[in-house]
């Protein structure tokens, strides 16, 4: 059985938009892994993708899912059309 291609490339963007998104709920990323039986490291990990296996795959969804899976996504999209638009204007 082949997996589905990720939906968000692990990064520092995706971190960034994380992060942001528990602030807008008023939350914190560390917090929200305490809380959750992550270590704040663990979670960084799979949000940088340094945890590709099962496991950070997973922790990685749960902390989407936390985060407001469409409000990252929306924010995901923009930042990655910024940074693209910051690379043309540089290549220019």
């Amino acid at each position: 059985m082949s997996r589905k291609p990720p939906e968000f490339q692990p990064g520092a963007i995706l971190h960034e938009v994380i992060v942001g998104a528990f602030r807008a709920r008023g939350l914190t990323f560390e917090g929200w892994c305490k809380e959750n039986g992550l270590t704040p490291m663990n979670g960084r990990n799979a949000t940088f993708g340094q945890s590709r296996g099962d496991v950070g795959r997973a922790n990685l969804e749960r902390i989407i899912e936390a985060a407001g899976r469409e409000f990252i996504r929306d924010a995901y999209a923009r930042r990655l059309a910024e940074h693209a638009a910051q690379f043309a204007k540089g290549a220019a």
